[in-house]
């Protein structure tokens, strides 16, 4: 006999536990459906904005990020292979002029914080959906241990590869991007300040590829991160393990500082970037999708995690206004799509910009507020999810459709 509940979430990650925080603040309590036997989260790190930032502390666990988040300084950013300075992006001073600091979290940290404030029995571990089926009054979720769930409404934030997306839509499958992504976490204490100074948080740009290393952990570690274009394939993963040496030889040349860096990594992991063409396919009827199963994204904006949260305060927003849920869905879908769009496409543009192979031309753009490596982010961190939920956003006419 199957059993059944109001709202199903499926996944267990940063959407879906955000999600189950926001609906929990109106007093809507869902299921949530997690493939994992246990709640976490592989990966580093993660980056959180102003105004994601406000959508957390809306959905009731600003204190819990709060205690658990890094604030640095900002972001300098250097030529990779001279050193020279390029850029800095002052997050004390954003924080000031949008009302909310801009974290950076260990993600295993924000996933304990995300999940404290919830009612463990209903987080479901260890339920992989394998299929499901739509019905006129419910959705009928399919797990891999015989378990089966009929719910009124679905909420998908089952990731990238979401098993509610194919079930929707077909073969919608994310293409690869070109790009891959190395990542490694360092002991600070094995890292000289002056490496990453002067304000711990560091972004080298150079031709094709950039290079981020920031404190987390309230500085106990270092987070790094790079970008870089290939005509090479590789896997998607959060877990492939990788070759350090083979790191290093993707950053030749590299200034004295990034050379002694990278000189301390021993362990690093690495995988291809996924996005797929921007689609309002995002769900139909009683079945909703948000965070990266709805407008998976490439890394350059900082705003994977960020959406996700936005998407998360602001479905709950609607589903507290509307007395049907569908119609709520069918709001949040007009309210939000214009606007993710939008960050989808600065996301691309930044990539672009901070892979310039012309290092004058880039320079010369900084220079003369004509470009940035951080392209034109006052829309995106500026705005206010808990203010403006129900209102049309405004995306820059750079951005917009």
């Amino acid at each position: 006999m199957p059993s059944s509940c109001r709202i199903a979430i499926v996944g267990g990650g940063l959407a879906g536990l955000a999600a189950a925080n926001a609906l929990h603040t109106f007093g809507i309590e869902p299921e949530v459906f997690e493939q994992a036997p246990a709640l976490g989260e592989i990966g580093a790190a993660v980056n959180t904005s102003p105004q994601a930032v406000k959508a957390l502390r809306a959905a009731g666990v600003g204190d819990e990020i709060a205690a658990v988040g890094y604030t640095s300084p900002g972001i300098y950013t250097r030529n990779m292979l001279t050193g020279e300075y390029l850029e800095f992006n002052d997050r004390f001073k954003a924080a000031e002029r949008y009302g909310a600091p801009y974290y950076s979290f260990h993600r295993a940290d924000l996933i304990d914080a995300l999940a404290s404030r919830l009612d463990r029995a209903k987080i479901h571990l260890g339920h992989r959906l394998t299929g499901l089926e739509e019905r006129s009054d419910r959705t009928v979720l399919a797990f891999e241990n015989g378990a089966r769930v009929e719910a009124e409404y679905v909420i998908a934030a089952d990731g990238v590869r979401s098993v509610v997306r194919q079930a929707l839509y077909g073969d919608d499958n994310p293409t690869y991007t070109g790009q891959m992504v190395w990542r490694a976490l360092l002991d600070a204490r094995d890292v000289p300040e002056e490496i990453i100074a002067p304000t711990g948080h560091v972004q080298w740009v150079g031709p094709g590829r950039h290079f981020i290393a920031y404190y987390i952990r309230d500085r106990k570690l270092v987070n790094i991160v790079t970008q870089e274009d290939t005509d090479k394939w590789v896997e998607e993963g959060w877990s492939t393990r990788g070759d350090p040496d083979e790191m290093r030889a993707s950053f030749p040349n590299s200034e004295p500082h990034l050379a002694r860096l990278l000189a301390i990594v021993k362990e690093c992991s690495k995988w291809g970037l996924f996005t797929r063409p921007l689609t309002r396919n995002w769900g139909r009827d009683r079945i909703e999708l948000i965070g990266d199963a709805a407008h998976a994204m490439v890394p350059n904006a900082g705003q994977g995690a960020c959406q996700a949260f936005e998407d998360a305060y602001i479905l709950a927003r609607w589903l507290d206004a509307c007395p049907d849920p569908a119609e709520a869905f069918a709001n949040f879908r007009r309210i939000r799509i214009p606007r993710v769009h939008g960050v989808q496409r600065l996301s691309l543009s930044n990539a672009r910009f901070k892979h310039m192979r012309d290092a004058s031309a880039q320079k010369d753009a900084i220079t003369t507020g004509t470009g940035s490596v951080h392209g034109n982010s006052h829309w995106v961190w500026g705005y206010d999810p808990v203010a403006d939920w129900d209102k049309e956003p405004d995306v820059p006419t750079a951005y917009a459709a």
